[in-house]
């Protein structure tokens, strides 16, 4: 009588945690252009990240201290909100470059501002088949890449003038390679299967400019002067030219895609990058 009566007071006193939790997996999950193969993944902890508004942000951009910005995000609610990025597309739309190579997501001051004051940011990028996140830099960061799925990843860096080399690596998975600071430099998937990387920035603002998209954007007599006076181009034709340059992401090493079946389209191959 007295096991049965214990019981029955546990299971009471655990009732309303049950319940609680039955709601909230029970709860919508807003699905933000999810991929089952690539950042997709479903679960009952799968959720939007929050959104700030420009008083908030500004408020915990103000904080004097670590602990009152800690304090200031607790009081905007569930510390599973405001504690927690989600790498997925459950979690974010891609904000650090899509293509038909793949996308990527960053979790940096803006949308993730526990980060405020910290000097650190991550992002994540899935790599389809022969996919190249195309060559770069982080204007403010250092970085360290670390693959975490996929049979290899090829990488490289030019480091600045007088010092030109390219530094090539080809990472297994759980292993590591650091970009410098200001450096050019890529990630190209060169197997048939997808890939999937983490990189630890050292900045919470790492800002990144694409070498050939944003070069391509200035002035073409410049370009032209800066390319030699090539005679297999003119003015006219780097107009022309800029254009097709694929964003971030894009599918590379034409190698590759013939040996994995893979038919280069440049008018789709990117769509979207920042």
């Amino acid at each position: 009588m007295r096991t049965s009566y214990l019981c029955g007071a546990i299971i009471a006193s655990l009732l309303p945690g049950i319940v609680a939790l039955t709601r909230d997996t029970k709860a919508p999950v807003q699905r933000r252009d999810v991929n089952p193969d690539l950042g997709g993944r479903a679960s009952p902890l799968n959720r939007p990240n929050a959104n700030y508004t420009r008083e908030q942000l500004n408020a915990l951009k103000l904080a004097y201290t670590q602990v009152e910005r800690v304090a200031l995000l607790q009081s905007f609610g569930n510390t599973d909100d405001y504690f927690k990025f989600d790498f997925t597309s459950v979690g974010a739309e891609s904000n650090a470059g899509r293509g038909e190579g793949g996308f990527g997501f960053l979790a940096y001051a803006p949308n993730y501002p526990i980060l405020l004051g910290t000097g650190v940011s991550m992002a994540i990028g899935f790599l389809q088949p022969c996919g190249l996140d195309s060559m770069h830099i982080h204007n403010r960061a250092t970085e360290i890449v670390v693959l975490v799925k996929g049979t290899s990843l090829n990488t490289g860096f030019v480091m600045e003038d007088g010092d030109n080399t390219v530094v090539l690596t080809k990472l297994g998975p759980y292993q590591a390679a650091v970009r410098p600071q200001g450096s050019i430099h890529y990630e190209f998937n060169d197997n048939c299967e997808e890939a999937i990387f983490i990189a630890a920035l050292g900045s919470e603002d790492p800002g990144v400019s694409r070498i050939a998209q944003n070069f391509f954007n200035e002035d073409a007599e410049l370009l032209y002067a800066d390319l030699g006076y090539p005679d297999f181009i003119s003015p006219e034709n780097l107009t022309a030219f800029a254009p097709t340059i694929p964003f971030a992401f894009s599918l590379g090493a034409q190698a590759c895609l013939k040996r994995c079946g893979i038919t280069y389209n440049a008018t789709t191959n990117d769509t979207a990058s920042i």
